[in-house]
């Protein structure tokens, strides 16, 4: 399902645009992140802490890539952690 166009944001990091929003949860700031051109693509949800920066998507993006969150193609979302150390698979 697509992210909503009024409630999310477009970043650009390294020439490919993603969509993302937020929402704020019990435990902290949870994120979304899709391809902004192809939303039926994998998403990416990512657990962040109550002092959220939208810097944090930057790195959700760079190491989620890492861990083979592949936004290109469809499939289900991937959930991760967003710690001091890094991304954190949710199973």
């Amino acid at each position: 399902m697509a992210l909503p166009l009024k409630k999310s944001e477009v970043i650009c990091f390294y020439d490919i645009q993603y969509r993302w929003a937020k929402r704020s949860t019990e435990r902290g700031v949870e994120i979304k992140i899709e391809l902004n051109e192809k939303p039926d693509g994998q998403m990416i949800i990512a657990q962040c802490p109550r002092i959220f920066r939208p810097d944090m998507v930057e790195t959700v993006i760079e190491d989620g890539r890492k861990l083979g969150w592949q936004p290109e193609t469809s499939g289900d979302a991937i959930t991760v952690r967003l710690t001091k150390r890094g991304l954190i698979p949710i199973t």
